[in-house]
This record gives C-alpha cells, structure tokens and sequence, in this order.
C-alpha cells in the first residue's frame, strides 16, 4: 500500500496521439502516487485490428511505450505506480516491450499483464453460428445473424485484475480493453483495500476514472465556457483525481501549464457519454441521480464531486466486436461565389450519371457551409462538397469506378471550379464495422500475467450482480412551468444561456445540457422547454434524414442543473465505418446550442455565455 490517506491519480493520456509529453510533465510536476492513462477508443480498436491482421505482434498502442521510455527514470526514482490500457488488442507484446526496455535500462520492476478482453472461445462459437449474444441496444439483433464475419472481440473487462496484480508486488500494469475507469478503480480498491461490495466506494472511484479519462476535457478543453477561461486555454495540463477510502474525490491539475478545473468543467465532463442515470460497469453500477459539484472554498482549481450512490454491477458487460467492412473513399469539391445551391444542383446531376451503375455499399454526396453574401475574401466564401461512398469489394471502388471519373469531372464542371489536390484520398483504404454486444461476466477468462514466464492467476467475476433494463428510463419533467411565468423573450442562439457537451458510444450520440449554477430559475426553464420533441425540433433536417423512429431517451440530474439526452442509432453505424465528418457527434451539442429560440430577456440581462 502506499501509506497516505489521500491518494494523488494522475492521468496521462485520453485517447491515442495525445500529447506525448503529458507523461513526462505530470511525473516532473504532478507530486502524484500513480500515473494513469486511457490510450483506447472504439476508433482505434479497430485501427489496432487492422494492424494486428498485417503484424502479430503489433495491434498496441505504441504511444504508451514512447512515453515511458522518457519518464522510466522519474517513475522508478518517485515510486509510481503505472497503469494503463495501452495494450489494445496485444496487451502480451507491450508487456513484454515494457519489461525489455526495464531491464535494458538495469531496472528490476515487476511488469504485469491483465488480460481476458481478447474473447477466442467467443469467437469460436460465432463461427459456428451459436454464441448467442445479442446487441447492447437492441435485443431483437443478434450477433449470429451480423452479415460480416468479425476477426477479433473485445470485452469490457473490470479492474479486479488491476487490484490482484499490485497484490502481487507489481508495479507497472498493463491491460487491453478494461473500462476507461478501471485504472483508477483498480488502484483505488487495492491501495484502500475496499471489498468487491463496497459499492458506494466503487462507484465513486468509477466517476473519477470518468471524469479524469479524458484528460483535458475536465480541464478546459471542448468546454462551452471556453471564452470566460480564454487566458489559460493554452498548454492544458492533464487532471489529477484525489480520492480517499470512502471513494470521494476532488479534482484537480498542475500547477504548470495552461486549463482550468472549475464547476462548469466538472459538469461537462459528467455529462460526456454518459448512456442514463446509471452508469454501468463490470465492477459496479453508479447511480447519479444526485451527483453534485462544489469548488473547494478559496481554492483555485479544486472541484469536489459527491453524492454519488453504488449499487451492485450487472452479470454481463460489453463486448465490441470488429469485422472488415470493405474500403472507403472520398474526394473533396470547393464551391464559392454566386448560384451556389445551382452549382450543387448541375455536380449532384453529373455524379448521378457517372455513378448510375455503381455497386457501392453506401454513398454520401453533402454540402457543407454556407456562403455569406457580400464575403470580404474568396476563403470567407468558400463552401465545400464532399463525395464519400464504401463498397464491400476493393473492386467496386476502384480508379476506374470512383477516382478517375470524378476528377474527370473537373473539366465539366461548375464555373470556379476547385478541389482538393491530395488525391489519395480518393483511393479505397480499408474500414472497420462494430457490433456492440452483450455478454455474460462468467464467459470472460481475466487472469494476471507477473511476467514472461506466463503464470497466471485466474480473477473470478463478481460474486454477486443485479438486473438492470436493457431499455434505459427517459422522462419529460415531472412539474413543468409556465414558460411565459419568465416574462419576455427575444429570439437568441440556446447557448446564449446554456452549455452543452455532446459525444457517443458505437452509433448513439448523447448530449448534455446545462445551466448557469447560480440561477435556479434557468434551469426550471430549461426543464420544461427542452423536452423530446423540441430536441427533435432543434435537430432540423438531421432528425428528418434519419429515421425518424429512432429511440431518445430524457433524463434529469437535478444537483448539476441539467437535462440530458440519448439518441439511439444516431451516427450511421459510428466512428468506425460513420460516412459523417462528424462521426464523434461532437459537435451536435454546440449545433443544438447555435439554434434560435425564444429566451427570457431576464436571462440575457444577466449576461451571456455565447
């Protein structure tokens, strides 16, 4: 154990490519116990599935392994404990790196390996038509009848692991897909020593690791209140989560660089891809329905987080599962000046014809921006059109089928005439598609490696579960007002007034909204006028484009002054194998907020976020 009754958890990375001297800084600055870093996304499983097909021994995050050849020396000299997830989808071979560059540099550390995401007698049984695993959101789907044939699984595994492994002595823990939580879980429960039931405990290590995850997302990074912290939005510096052993946490950072912990931060970085009010995960289920966030009084970048709840976890987790989806490609039109929609018109026209016999899997022809009248420069005017179609055989994208006859196109095309010029990006390169499914705890075989002699120690599942709805609550307020009660209104943007913080998990997007903490009245108004439908509203032609019997889920948390949503099967498919610039739907929460919508005018007397 590590003998403090505060344990100091900083966190490193978010996601792969982050910055890649987060590590270095935070082990220099952070006077921090444990390093921690999420280097996975349900985008770079399947890049890592890609790579693993081509190279056994690669399918890690190589990031991860760079970052540690710099800091080894800082880590051994202070003690820290590393955990991390980098191992992707080969979480054996970056171990095996990090004990090699250990040893190369005379250090005797014990490395170890936690594994049992990797699910091969899963994928034994579906190749045999019988494993019986249905969908996370939609039971009527079943992973059987998926039309593609997957080449690797990868389940969500928990952070018992973890703990079993620092029992062990280790001080560095590698693991593949565990949960972006657990390791912060993991380093919790072992350095607190809590019990699996101690569910209050877990559940508020769970949203820490949450909200730390993302690493300067908590920090400042795609805050809608940027523009109040503006002075500091340079050089964010990664979070740092204090928690003690009743599982309570302050959130924090450095004292170098730039980013700010605030309330608003905290409350963004809540909302961020939550699925409900529940928080499901294979140790435990955190229910938020009373989560608050205080500042700690005369202090400057410290957030507390309570009133979180643990109840016990479900006896299945998620599982992704990744299939090669064909090829893709795009290409890239610029249009400005005058008779824009009739230059569209006359290229939608051309490309239906060159395109008439085509055999592609999916094609997306858009046009994004809008040109101002009167622009100052032909770069303020320019709007672009993009040309993005798949096909399940390399054959039916080929140059003669795509490349060649769209760039044909540009001596029979509008007047200005443009486009981008970087021409690879019209020939096909390989996708991936994702099914995410549901599959029992007891399937999943997580064991612990202390080293390269592949001994291993067998973690069970948990002892005891709970039930939960596949289909999550959603409600409209349960005592809406009368919107006119806040007097009179003008007609502003919605994030005049209020923030938002928009994501996904595989093809649902959800958005979080929420208002100013000193204004309880803002929020009584948010609560009755953003309901189901005025979502749907405000949507505009992207809820009618879609299928417009897509589920969306309501809810309330009452002790952060928001209302949040879940759009089911909203982002075509989802990161991976997504036609959509914006396949993250990062940005459909900052679209929500640029809407017009009728606004007390008390609201905007007391100043405006946007």
């Amino acid at each position: 154990m590590i003998s403090k009754p505060i344990l100091r958890i900083g966190s490193v990375s978010s996601t792969t490519g982050d910055n890649p001297y987060a590590m270095a800084r935070m082990v220099q600055h952070g006077k921090v116990d444990v390093i921690i870093g999420d280097w996975l996304s349900e985008m770079n499983i399947a890049w890592n599935a890609i790579v693993k097909q081509q190279n056994p021994d690669l399918g890690y995050e190589r990031g991860f392994l760079e970052q540690l050849e710099e800091s080894l020396d800082g880590i051994v000299a202070q003690n820290l404990k590393v955990i991390t997830n980098a191992g992707a989808l080969n979480t054996r071979s970056l171990a095996r790196e990090v004990r090699r560059l250990c040893k190369s540099r005379g250090y005797d550390i014990s490395v170890a390996a936690v594994l049992g995401d990797d699910v091969p007698d899963i994928m034994n049984q579906l190749a045999q038509g019988r494993c019986g695993f249905g969908h996370l959101d939609h039971a009527e789907k079943q992973l059987d009848d998926w039309e593609l044939k997957p080449v690797c699984g990868a389940a969500y595994i928990g952070c018992q692991g973890i703990v079993e492994a620092l029992n062990s002595g280790a001080q560095i823990v590698i693991c593949g897909r565990c949960t972006d939580a657990s390791p912060l879980m993991g380093v919790a429960a072992w350095q607190f020593q809590w019990s699996e039931e101690n569910y209050d405990a877990m559940a508020g290590a769970l949203i820490a690791g949450h909200l730390t995850e993302c690493g300067p997302y908590v920090t400042g990074a795609n805050f809608t209140g940027f523009k109040e912290i503006m002075d500091d939005m340079v050089d964010l510096t990664f979070p740092i989560a204090e928690i003690d052993s009743k599982g309570e946490c302050v959130v924090t950072t450095l004292s170098v660089g730039g980013g700010r912990v605030t309330e608003d931060t905290v409350r963004a970085q809540i909302l961020y891809e939550l699925q409900g009010h529940l928080y499901l995960n294979p140790d435990v289920v955190a229910d938020l329905t009373h989560i608050k966030v205080e500042a700690e009084p005369g202090t400057r970048d410290r957030v507390r987080v309570s009133g979180i709840r643990g109840l016990p976890p479900p006896p299945t987790t998620k599982a992704m599962f990744t299939a090669p989806g064909g090829y893709q490609a795009e290409a890239n039109f610029y249009l400005n000046g005058l008779d824009i929609e009739d230059k569209v018109k006359m290229m939608r026209r051309q490309l239906d014809f060159i395109f008439k016999d085509h055999k592609f899997h999916k094609l997306s022809i858009e046009l994004y921006g809008t040109s101002p009248e009167d622009p100052v420069s032909q770069q303020a005017g320019t709007v672009f059109f993009r040309i993005f179609a798949q096909a399940r055989r390399i054959e039916d994208l080929s140059a003669a089928k795509f490349k060649i006859p769209i760039y044909a196109l540009r001596m029979q095309a509008y007047p200005g005439y443009h486009m981008n010029l970087d021409f690879r990006t019209m020939d096909p390169k390989p996708f991936m598609e994702m099914f995410p499914a549901i599959i029992p705890q007891d399937a999943i075989k997580v064991q612990v490696e202390m080293g390269d002699s592949c001994q291993s120690i067998d973690i069970p599942p948990p002892q005891r579960t709970a039930e939960y709805p596949q289909v999550r609550p959603s409600y409209e307020t349960a005592n809406p007002v009368d919107l006119t009660s806040f007097g009179r209104t003008r007609k502003v943007p919605l994030g005049s007034i209020v923030h938002a913080r928009s994501g996904d998990k595989a093809d649902n997007s959800n958005i979080g909204f929420f208002t100013r903490s000193q204004y309880d009245d803002e929020y009584e108004w948010l609560k009755t006028f953003l309901t189901i439908e005025r979502l749907k509203f405000l949507l505009g032609d992207d809820w009618y484009n879609g299928d417009t019997c897509r589920r969306i889920e309501r809810i309330e948390f009452v002790g952060i002054n928001a209302v949040h949503f879940r759009i089911l099967d909203n982002l075509s498919g989802g990161i991976a194998s997504s036609e959509r610039i914006d396949g993250l739907g990062k940005g459909i929460g900052e679209f929500l907020r640029s809407r017009f919508v009728e606004v007390p005018l008390k609201f905007l007397e007391r100043g405006r976020i946007s």
